[in-house]
């Protein structure tokens, strides 16, 4: 019986992008609140770092890939 590798394909350390969704937030909500629109500053601050995040997951996908 064999035991299944569960290393990942590279051995190079993955990229995380959640730290945008976060810091996202907290300036949306801060800009929102500075603009009197807390809950449209918190969206926006939500999309932007849903962006980054999501630009850094498929950066990281390349990044493995040309490691194979």
């Amino acid at each position: 019986m064999t035991i299944p590798d569960n290393k990942p394909s590279s051995d190079r350390p993955r990229f995380g992008g959640g730290i945008f969704l976060f810091i996202g937030l907290l300036i949306g909500s801060i800009v929102g609140i500075a603009m009197n629109e807390a809950s449209i500053g918190m969206v926006a601050g939500f999309g932007i770092g849903g962006l980054l995040a999501i630009l850094v997951w498929i950066f990281d996908r390349k990044r493995a890939e040309e490691g194979r």
